[in-house]
Parts: structure tokens; sequence; C-alpha cells
């Protein structure tokens, strides 16, 4: 076992050797070797880490003269968390050499960044190009740490960090959720600084509404490409004054823009946002139709109600459908029984169903459809308008082969007053299967007869748990 740790130390030896050997005057002029040699490098001490002698080989190379080397073997320490390492990574951090300075703050704990908080504002705000990527990183460790201050650090660097940073800052600062940031962010918005259109993203997430002045002014003078954060965060703001400052971007040449700009005005509404969303039902772009549909169907007036419609013979139909439901129009009924009739999506069924049932229209509907699915919607549009001139319908529908049909039958005759209504209700109760005979149950319970007792005696009996359950359920409501 000792041989064992020997050689893998006598390995990585030769390794740092090679490398040191190979390492070129400037890293773009790399050869194949030398990245070889640091890959080959890289694997083994990860490999010897885990080895009792690997740790203590680590730390030794952690101070070699050769930074690459140094940045290496500190990632590696700081790869497993292990409190016995952190002291070399807070040492790190002074290290002349960026990548060395890089591989120990991906390695810091939360409660190393405590204690070494000031210094990592400092390299947060490194204004050295060669040195800024590593803001990245610094960031990471201010937003674990419980210092108080470390939301006010990320804000207020915000329009001053490298770029690489930025991301790293926005995502602390929406998942703190902390609204006092909301004064820097909106200086960072108001004065144009780099950093804005970041602040505007986290302005939306907080949706701070004191934001919406000064992102509709930035929004007006910035090119939408570079604004669709402004956009996306007016529209999380639900500003409806922001409205006309995002309706000319739907002539924008990007679709990116265009379909962003929809999903802002879906979530304002208003007079506008459906009169873009009408235009924008022309789009040459498949994608924003489709976002254009959503505008009307959660929006839409009686302005939405032809594109609706039409939209009904579409790919859009689902959401057409979702519109109109909303809209509940007379006029559309005869293109939603076509609809009703000709589709094999169950979703779109439904919703055809429901538009006729809320519409309460008389148009018409066949007695009989050769497909159970569309017989049992129209058994159920006829219960809930509880019409007493459906019962032929109805009648014939307790024959029906299908029992869900049967079953909807027995519960739409619950909610119809009729003078046949008790006779066709005692009949179902002896169904063959249970769900009918329960429905039979529960709608004679609805319509309270004298004597419901006697009615119900056999379910009260019946076999199956679920028509006991709903004789004595009904029995119980009319007690009440």
């Amino acid at each position: 076992m000792h041989e064992h740790r020997d050689s893998d130390t006598a390995i990585g030896d030769a390794l740092v050797a090679r490398l040191v050997d190979l390492e070129p005057i400037k890293p773009e002029e790399w050869p194949t070797a030398r990245v070889d040699a640091h890959k080959a490098l890289y694997r083994h001490v990860y490999t010897v880490l885990s080895e009792p002698a690997g740790p203590a080989w680590l730390t030794t190379l952690a101070a070699h003269p050769n930074s690459m080397i140094r940045a290496i073997a500190v990632e590696a320490l700081g790869s497993g968390n292990d409190p016995a390492h952190q002291p070399i990574l807070v040492q790190a951090l002074s290290d002349p050499a960026p990548t060395v300075v890089g591989a120990a703050l991906k390695g810091l704990t939360a409660q190393s960044s405590d204690e070494v908080f000031d210094q990592l504002v400092t390299l947060l705000n490194e204004t050295d190009p060669d040195r800024a990527w590593i803001s990245r990183y610094a960031a990471q460790r201010i937003a674990e740490t419980s210092d108080p201050r470390r939301l006010d650090v990320l804000a207020d660097a915000l329009g001053q960090v490298h770029p690489s940073a930025v991301h790293d800052i926005t995502r602390a600062l929406s998942r703190a959720g902390d609204p006092r940031v909301a004064p820097v962010l909106i200086e960072h918005v108001r004065h144009r600084r780099p950093g804005r259109f970041a602040a505007a993203e986290v302005l939306g997430n907080l949706r701070v509404a004191e934001a919406t002045g000064p992102l509709i002014d930035i929004l007006r003078e910035s090119d939408g490409t570079q604004a669709l954060p402004v956009v996306e965060a007016l529209g999380k703001l639900e500003a409806l004054e922001a409205a006309p400052a995002i309706v000319p971007l739907l002539d924008h040449s990007s679709s990116y823009v265009r379909t962003s700009a929809l999903l802002a005005l879906n979530r304002i509404g208003g007079p506008l946002a459906i009169s873009a969303a009408l235009k924008a039902t022309d789009d040459v772009h498949p994608v924003v139709r489709a976002r254009a549909f959503r505008v009307l169907a959660k929006h839409g007036d009686h302005r939405a109600l032809g594109r609706l419609t039409a939209a009904c013979d579409s790919r859009h139909v689902h959401t057409a459908l979702t519109g109109l439901v909303r809209l509940a129009d007379d006029s559309v009924a005869p293109t939603v029984v076509q609809v009703l009739l000709a589709t094999d999506e169950r979703r779109v069924r439904k919703l055809a169903g429901r538009i006729l049932a809320r519409i309460g229209t008389g148009h018409y509907l066949p007695g009989h459809d050769p497909d159970p699915l569309v017989r049992r919607v129209i058994v159920w549009i006829i219960g809930q308008r509880a019409d007493p001139a459906s019962m032929w319908t109805l009648t014939n529908a307790l024959k029906d082969e299908d029992e869900l049909v049967r079953s909807r039958a027995a519960a739409a005759l619950g909610r119809i007053t009729h003078e046949k209504t008790l006779p066709l209700l005692t009949e179902a109760l002896r169904d063959p299967r249970p769900r009918v005979r329960a429905n039979a149950a529960t709608a004679l319970g609805r319509t309270t007869p004298d004597g419901l007792r006697s009615l119900l005696a056999d379910a009260l009996a019946d076999p199956h748990p679920a028509v006991r359950s709903a004789a004595a359920a009904a029995l119980r409501a009319t007690t009440h």
C-alpha cells in the first residue's frame, strides 16, 4: 500500500514536471502537447485526492512556483469542501495569479466566505481587465454568506462588474426577494448604467411597482433585442401604462422580440393588448401568431370573436375555445358544434361542451352520434342546461350501450323537473352498472319525491358500496 502511494506521488511529480517544461509564453499559443499535459495532471490530482497522502502532496503543489500548477492543486483541495483545506484556499485569494484566485473562490465554503467578506467585495469590484472575470465567483460566494451587507454590495456592483458576473448577481438578488435593494437598482436604470438591463430583470422579479416609470423610459430609447429584460419586467409588473411603449415592438424584425412583447401584453391586458394581438394573428411567424391567440383568449372582447371563431379550424383550436368559453357568445354555437362533432382531442371536446353548456343556446345538437365520446358530451351539456325539452334525448340516453352516457343521463335527469323524471330514474336504479345506479340514486335525492326511502330501499342494500353510499347521501340531503 505504501509503495502504491509513493507510485501515485511519483507519477504526479512527473506530470508536474512535464507541464512545467511545456509551458508556453502565451496561453493562446498552447500546443496540443501542453493541453494534453494539463489534462493529465488535472485528472491525476483528483485520483490521488482520496488517497491518504494525496492532500499533503496537493498542499505542496498549492505553493508551486508555476501558477497553473497552483491553480490545479487549489481547485482540487477545494472540491470536497473539507474544512481542513479552507485556510489554503483563503491564503490563495491573495495570489498574484487570477487563475489561482478563481480556483480558490470556487471551493470556499459559506463559513470561510463570511470570514473573508471584505476581501470578496474587493475581488467583486476588480477593475483590472485581466482579473475582472473572477468577479463571477466572488459574486457567488458573497451571495452565500450571511453578512447583512451582501445584497447591498451585489446591487451596488451590478453596474460595474465583469459581464460574466451579471447573471450570478441577478439570480442572487432575485432569489433573495428583498425589496430593500430596489432603490439602488432603480438608480442603475435611471442613470443608464451598464447593468441597467440586469437591474430591470431583478426589479421585475421583485415586482417593484416604483420601477415602472424608469423602465418605460429606458424601453423607449433601447433596441428591442437589447431591452427584452425590460419588456419582461414590465409584463411582470402588469403595468398598464407600459402598453404604449411595448406595442411598437410588434413591428420589430425579430420574431423573438415580437413574441416577448405579446407575452408582456398578455400579462398586462387592456384595450391596446387586444388591438395588438388582433394585428399579430396575421404575423408571418407561427410562434407569434400562437402567442397572439393566447392574448385574445385571455383578454379579448367582442372584437376577438371573429378571429377566435375562425381559429377553431386551425392548430390554435384549443386556445381559441379557451377564449370563447370566457366570452360565451351565442353566435359561435354553430362553429363549436362542428368542432365537437369533428375533433378527436379530449380537451378540445371538453372545452366545446363547456361553451355550449354556458351559452345555453338552442342550436341543434344531434340526438344520437355514432361516437360514444360525443354522446357523453351532449348528455352532459343537456344536464348543465336542465332543459325539460331535452327529455326525449335523455330517455334514449338511458338506454345507450355506453355506460358513461347512461350515467350522465341519470345525473342530468336529477336537474330537470318533469313528470317523466321519477319513473326513468327508478328504472335506472336497476341498471347493471353501479356507476349508473349511483347517479340515479343521487338524482332521485335532488328531485326529493315523496316516499324517497322506499324508492331507494334496494339501493341502500345494493351489493356495490358506491351505490349504497349515494343512496344514503341522498336521504341525508332531504332531511336537512
